[in-house]
């Protein structure tokens, strides 16, 4: 694997929802998996793009979870672009100001 790429950390849990969005941000940059949270009570799936220092925090909803992914050597502006793409169709992009 290449150095600063993949999956960071030892947790390996993802939820259904977060799993093609880690896959995919893998092939670009570093992920850790982090919490996973149940009974959430979302209507649709999204995802939020938030700037934290040194990298990014996803928040990942579904229908009944949320799981926060941490993506370092990514901007937030091309992680959106990954994610806008037709594997996401159905996940509604959310960008917070930090």
């Amino acid at each position: 694997m290449v150095k600063g790429r993949g999956r960071a950390g030892s947790h390996t849990s993802l939820t259904d929802a977060a799993r093609p969005v880690a896959e995919a941000l893998e092939r670009y940059g570093r992920v850790s998996r982090g919490v996973i949270s149940a009974r959430v009570g979302a209507k649709a799936l999204s995802i939020k793009i938030m700037k934290i220092g040194g990298g990014l925090r996803l928040t990942v909803v579904s229908k009944g979870s949320r799981q926060e992914l941490h993506v370092y050597g990514l901007t937030a502006e091309r992680a959106g672009e990954i994610l806008s793409g037709p594997d996401f169709t159905g996940y509604k992009l959310n960008f917070a100001d930090a």
